[in-house]
C-alpha cells in the first residue's frame, strides 16, 4: 500500500485550482507554510457574499450556493477558532436555507447556474427549490463541526434523512425521485456521524453497508470519481474494510496523472476540483489504516 503519491500536487492545484480546491490543499497538507494558509482563508473572505455564504462556483456576484457554503464550511472547521466570524456569518447562511421538512435546499436564483454548469441532466439530482438528501448531509455535517448552537436545527435535519432512506441503504436526490443515487450516500453518512447517529442505527449501518458494497465495485471497476466517497464509511471495523481502503489507496496511487492530479474519464486533462477532492481522500484513507 502506497503512502505517499508519485507526483508533486501542490504546484498544480495552487495555479489552476478554485479556492475550494486550495482550502482542501491546505486541509491535506500540513507542509503548506502558514503564510499560504492565511493568504487561501483571506481569499475565501474575499469572495463571500454580503448574506454569508459562497457563490455558486465561486462566480463574483453569483448567488450563494449551500453546496458551497457547506463544503468550505466543513473544510474550515479546524479553523474555526481563528476565523469565528467567518464560521458564524456561513453558518447563519446555511441555516437560513434549511425547509420546513429539515432539509436544505437552493434557492432558485441558483437554477439558472446549474444548468449552465452541468444542462438539464443537473436538476435530475440537484433541484432547487427543494429539499435535497445529499445537499442536507452536507449541511449537517458543516453545522456539526463548528458546533453550531441551535441543536433543534441539527436535529431536525438528522430526522429529514432518517426517515427518507430507500431500501437498498441508499437514498432519492430528494423525496419522491424513484430512483435511489449512490452517489450522495457518502455525503449523508458524514453528516450522519458528525451529528453522532449511533453506529449500530440501523439507518446508518445499512448505508454504510450499501456504500462499502458500491465502493468494492467501483474499485474492481476502476472507476476514480466514486473515490471521492472512499473515507464516508469511517473507521474500518474488519480485514475487509480495511481492504477496501487500501485498494482504493492504490487506485488514487496509479490513476494520478504526471501533472499531480487526477483526470475524469472521458477528459483529457486533470481536473482541479476532482483532484483536491482525491487529494483529501487519499491522506484521510492513509490515516484510517
Amino acid at each position: 500500500m502506497e503512502t505517499e503519491l508519485r507526483y508533486e500536487f501542490q504546484s498544480f492545484l495552487l495555479s489552476n485550482g478554485s479556492i475550494a480546491d486550495k482550502v482542501r490543499l491546505i486541509t491535506a497538507d500540513n507542509k503548506i507554510p502558514s503564510t499560504l494558509q492565511k493568504e487561501i482563508l483571506n481569499e475565501l473572505k474575499s469572495i463571500q457574499n454580503s448574506d454569508g455564504g459562497i457563490p455558486f462556483s465561486f462566480r463574483m456576484n453569483a448567488p450563494s450556493s449551500v453546496k458551497e457554503t457547506a463544503e468550505l464550511l466543513t473544510l474550515i472547521a479546524k479553523y474555526k477558532d481563528q476565523h469565528k466570524e467567518l464560521v458564524n456569518t456561513m453558518s447563519s447562511f446555511l441555516v437560513s436555507r434549511q425547509k420546513n421538512d429539515g432539509g436544505f435546499g437552493e434557492a432558485l436564483a441558483v437554477d439558472p447556474y446549474i444548468e449552465d454548469k452541468w444542462g438539464d441532466i443537473g436538476r435530475g439530482w440537484y433541484p432547487v427549490g427543494k429539499s435535497v438528501t445529499w445537499l442536507t448531509g452536507k449541511a449537517l455535517e458543516a453545522l456539526s463541526l463548528v458546533n453550531y448552537g441551535d441543536n433543534r436545527r441539527l436535529m431536525h435535519a438528522r430526522d429529514f434523512l432518517l426517515h427518507s432512506q430507500y431500501e437498498d441503504g441508499h437514498w432519492p436526490d430528494y423525496l419522491g425521485q424513484n430512483v435511489s443515487d449512490p452517489l450522495g450516500t457518502g455525503n449523508i453518512l458524514r453528516g450522519l456521524r458528525a451529528i453522532n447517529v449511533p453506529k449500530d442505527n440501523k439507518v446508518y449501518a445499512d448505508a454504510r453497508a450499501a456504500l462499502l458494497h458500491h465502493l468494492s465495485s467501483c474499485i474492481d471497476s476502476k472507476s476514480i470519481f466514486d473515490m471521492a466517497d472512499l473515507t464516508a464509511f469511517g473507521n474500518p471495523e474488519s480485514e475487509l474494510e480495511k481492504e477496501i481502503l487500501k485498494n482504493g489507496i492504490q487506485l488514487l496511487f496509479e490513476a494520478q496523472n504526471i501533472d499531480g492530479g487526477w483526470v475524469p474519464l472521458g477528459i483529457k486533462k486533470s481536473d482541479p476540483e476532482l483532484s483536491s477532492i482525491l487529494l483529501l481522500e487519499f491522506i484521510n484513507a492513509n490515516e484510517l489504516l
